[in-house]
Parts: structure tokens; sequence; C-alpha cells
């Protein structure tokens, strides 16, 4: 039996309203949904219910408004095992994501962040903090994600940080933040975006492993002494909602190193879980058992002893 592991999860809570089109409408065009689903959503939300299935612990720290709006999504979180103490409430509207998805799961996202931009680094107890097994940051600012960070390394906590859309309009300020981070999430622009095409070169600025995620094609590992992990795991169903795949991602591949302290183990259940996610309507994980031992079973990680060219051209 594992033992819980507690995590942190710290971002966004956002209402997400996402509506399934048959195709996107241009100018001053209306176009029909064929389905609508509301319910919670924001990268660390997201995270700390995948974290929940999994069968760890999770604590989310986000900072969402009085709203209403927001208790019932609260509820919702809770219902699926996240333990919401720590959401701070504020007179501000509250985070809303619109997101339009199209047959095949790819999306387009129209984002308020409202009550999210009222994150503090306080809003992280430290007690709660000295508890914690991993703090994950995502989508947070770099200079809130740098301050949490670093006092979480100084309790000896480890950390990963998935910078989102911060690692293209900021890529210094994500750089300098990387002193304190122990595991990187990023997707191929992002990587391009501070690393150009080295990816291990990152490894200088103090990270124990960079993480790449590509889409439908695949992800890979990189850690110090050269190791190169590459893996890939294609949907045993089709594809429905991509919405939330990359924190379902990271929340398995947190939760399975934690576990077996093996990054191609790790890379193999989060390859398979963001697989899954893609199958499920909404932002977040939903849970099968059975199909997910399948679709593990379907994953395939190889260890590469040299970065391949196409790591970030595929």
């Amino acid at each position: 039996m594992r033992d819980k592991k507690i995590h942190i999860a710290v971002g966004n809570l956002n209402i997400d309203i996402t509506m399934y089109v048959s195709k996107l409408p241009g100018p001053d065009e209306a176009v029909i949904a064929d389905d609508l689903n509301i319910g919670p959503g924001g990268a660390a939300s997201n995270y700390a219910v995948a974290v929940s299935i999994y069968g760890h612990k999770a604590y989310l720290v986000a900072s969402s408004s009085l709203d209403p709006l927001v208790d019932k999504i609260l509820q919702q979180l809770e219902e699926k095992g996240v333990d919401t103490t720590f959401v701070k409430r504020v007179e501000s509207p509250p985070g809303i994501v619109s997101v339009y998805v199209i047959p095949g799961g790819e999306k387009l996202m129209v984002k308020y962040r409202g009550a999210n931009e009222l994150l503090s680094p306080n809003d992280v107890p430290r007690k709660l903090l000295g508890e914690a097994s991993i703090i994950h940051i995502a989508s947070v600012r770099p200079e809130i994600a740098g301050e949490i960070a670093e006092r979480a390394v100084d309790l000896g906590v480890l950390v990963s940080y998935d910078p989102g859309a911060y690692a293209l309009t900021e890529p210094s300020k994500i750089l300098d933040v990387l002193r304190y981070v122990s595991i990187i999430f990023l997707n191929r622009r992002e990587a391009k975006s501070l690393a150009k095409y080295d990816v291990s070169s990152l490894l200088e600025k103090g990270p124990l492993m960079i993480i790449v995620k590509k889409g439908p094609g695949g992800a890979f590992v990189v850690t110090h002494g050269g190791k190169y992990y590459s893996g890939i795991s294609r949907p045993l169903n089709p594809p429905i909602d991509s919405t939330g795949a990359g924190d379902a991602f990271d929340a398995f591949f947190n939760s399975a190193y934690l576990d077996y302290k093996d990054p191609g183990r790790a890379l193999a259940y989060a390859l398979a879980a963001g697989a899954l996610k893609v199958t499920c309507r909404g932002s977040q994980l939903c849970w099968n058992r059975q199909l997910f031992n399948k679709q593990l079973n379907e994953t395939s990680v190889e260890v590469l002893k040299e970065p391949p060219e196409w790591l970030l051209e595929d």
C-alpha cells in the first residue's frame, strides 16, 4: 500500500463554461452548440482532482470570489476529494473560462482571471507547507511562484512548476524561478521560449527534471546524467475534449514519481492519464480504473542515451 502523500496545488480556480460545437464561428457569425458543460476548472483545481483520483491527498490553495456561484464549484471539488480549506474568498468577480470544443477535442479558450489575480504567497500557510510531500504551482505569475517555491525549498519540500503562458510572456523571470524548482512542466512552445533547442541546458538552472509535453505526440523527460525518457499513449477511445489533459498529466507524473522515484514509470502514468482525460468532457479527469489500466498497458516509454533531433521539432 502506498503512503498517502500530500500535494499542495497552488493556482487558479475557475468556473469553466464549455460548449461543444461542430465548428467555430467566424466574424459576426453564430453557431448552435451541441452540448454544454459548466463546472470547476483552472490548472491547480484540475491537478488537485487528478491527485485525489490517483489516491493521494490534495489541498487547493487559490483566490476565488465570494459570488454564490463559487459555492457550488467548491462543493463539487470537495465531492471529488479535494480539500478546499485554503481557498481564499475575496470581493471580486470569479475567474471564468469560456471553452469552445470542436469534434476531435481541439479547443479555443477565452479566460477572465478575476479573483485569481489576488493570489498571494502568504495564502500558502507555513504549517501546511511543512507537511507537504510536494507543492505544484500551476499558471501562477513567476514573481509569486518564486516566493512560494523559495519558502517550500527552505522547508525541504519538493517543488514542481507548470508556468503555462508565462513561459512565453516572461521567460527571463521563469528562468530565475528555476533555481527553486525540482520538476518543470512545459509544452514545446514554452520549452523553445526558455531553451531554444537545447532543453537540457535548463538543468543548469536547478531542476532535477524537465518534462516537455507534445500533445498527441507524447512527451519526454530530461534528467541529469544525459538520460532521456520518451513516451506516447494513444487514446483508446475517440478524443472528445483536450481541456485539462496537461493538468492530469502533471498530477499523475508527480504522484507516481513520489511513489516510485522512477521518471520512466512516472511518465507512463502521466501519459496514460492525459490520454484518458481527452476522452472526458469538461476540464477534469473522469475516472475508470479498468480503462486507465488498459491505457497504461498501451503506453510505451523508452530510454534514450542521446537527445534525438526531433525532440522539439516533430
